[in-house]
């Protein structure tokens, strides 16, 4: 099929002419469903594995520090991959699927055999982190590459998708105890709706972009593009050490990092108290507040709805002193994951819009990866806040990082523009 390179007045190229049907044989919807679905399975990992241990850990013996170790492992290998999956992704694209079900299937198989604390860091947290973290990667990269004229919204449902797909797992086991058949069927699932995604989803050609939008009015017409007012498109595109060296991609590293230890240190909170109700809560939450805020952006501002959803994740930490009442805790729990779920999928639209099209999930990735280091240090505050150890001084922390992290995205600024200057200096 015939295709039409044009330019923007940004000096944007697109590739036109060209639809999904003829690429792939599939609209790309089908490439949203299916991304949808394999994130869905992924994100069992982080918030259904953290609701079933507490079970584990009263059947294997294991302390509350066995329990945080299991989960800090896993969020350092899913989210410490992000940056080298990137790389494969360009070179293997959506056939990183595949392995990617083997291992999620094998994390989520190793409690079902083994009460081996080695082995359950070994299976679970390495091998099913790893899986998690590729699936994230792949099904982020196809929602970015097959909906460019609607970032934002896209990629917030399929990244919400981590965390409401984890729900009807979650209230399973709030129902019966984990146990190891439980676990199997699991892994069986998440198998097969990870391979089956993998056998459908395609990645479109570089600069593709749908046919029936003329890419030079979406750039400036504000009727079809209704993130312009709010949102500045980047000056140019920026490779990975360009936007690095712009001071404002370890900036958002950071921010990741920050919304990383709330959401950690609530889910590791939630888990060791043994509150699962208030985790299919949280999961609920962060799922849809991706889902909400991603649309949102595009009319209020990404940067600005950044700073909100810090704010509301820090303040929000402080319900956790309510203590053993589950309802206080779970209200705090929705709140803390609209705050934290949202900063997530705000940073891939603020990534693409400051840093181009055309390294958008590379830059991602590295920013990412804060989540590895951020995640360790919100559970590190988890394993500080017993009691006996400063409950309050820890919890004060978490809240008092959010804020912060409110106040450093007001620094945010789009690289590359002039600074402006008064008359005579």
């Amino acid at each position: 099929m015939s295709f039409t390179l044009v330019s923007d007045f940004h000096g944007r190229q697109y590739r036109v002419g060209e639809n999904a049907t003829d690429l792939t044989g599939r609209s790309r919807a089908w490439m949203l469903r299916a991304s949808l679905a394999a994130m869905a399975a992924a994100g069992l990992l982080q918030y259904g594995l953290a609701a079933a241990l507490p079970a584990l850990a009263r059947g294997n013996g294991w302390s509350s520090t066995d329990v945080l170790c299991v989960l800090g492992l896993w969020v350092a290998g899913q989210a410490g991959v992000a940056a080298p999956a990137t790389a494969l992704y360009r070179r293997a694209g959506t056939r990183l699927l595949f392995p990617a079900a083997v291992l999620c299937a094998a994390g989520l198989a190793t409690p079902a055999h083994t009460g081996s604390l080695t082995l359950v860091l070994l299976g679970y947290s390495v091998l099913g982190g790893l899986g998690a973290g590729l699936v994230y990667v792949v099904c982020i990269g196809v929602a970015t590459e097959w909906f460019p004229e609607r970032i934002a919204g896209v990629t917030g449902a399929v990244s919400g998708a981590f965390g409401y797909g984890a729900v009807p797992f979650v209230a399973v086991v709030y129902v019966v105890d984990a146990g190891p058949i439980l676990f199997d069927v699991a892994a069986v699932l998440v198998a097969v709706v990870v391979t089956g995604a993998a056998l459908v989803v395609r990645r479109p050609p570089e600069r593709w972009w749908p046919a029936g939008i003329d890419p030079r009015l979406w750039a400036l017409d504000r009727r079809l593009n209704r993130s312009i007012p709010a949102n500045a498109p980047a000056i140019r595109s920026y490779r990975p050490a360009d936007a690095w060296r712009s001071g404002m991609l370890p900036l958002m590293w950071a921010l990741v990092g920050v919304i990383a230890a709330m959401a950690l240190f609530d889910l590791g909170y939630l888990a060791v108290s043994g509150s699962t109700a208030a985790i299919g809560v949280l999961a609920l939450a962060t799922g849809l507040a991706r889902v909400v805020t991603g649309r949102l952006s595009d009319r209020l501002g990404r940067r600005r709805m950044l700073m909100a959803a810090l704010l509301l994740g820090g303040l929000a930490q402080f319900g956790l002193l309510a203590g053993g009442e589950p309802g206080p805790v779970a209200l705090s729990a929705a709140v803390a994951g609209v705050g934290t779920g949202a900063g997530y999928s705000l940073l891939v639209g603020l990534v693409r819009d400051w840093f181009g099209d055309e390294a958008t999930l590379v830059n991602y990735g590295l920013v990412y990866t804060g989540k590895a280091v951020g995640g360790v240090v919100g559970l590190l505050l988890v394993a500080a806040s017993s009691p006996a150890r400063g409950e309050i001084v820890a919890v004060v922390v978490v809240g008092a990082l959010g804020v912060l992290g409110a106040c450093a995205a007001g620094l945010l600024r789009r690289p590359g523009r002039p600074a402006l200057r008064l008359p005579g200096r």
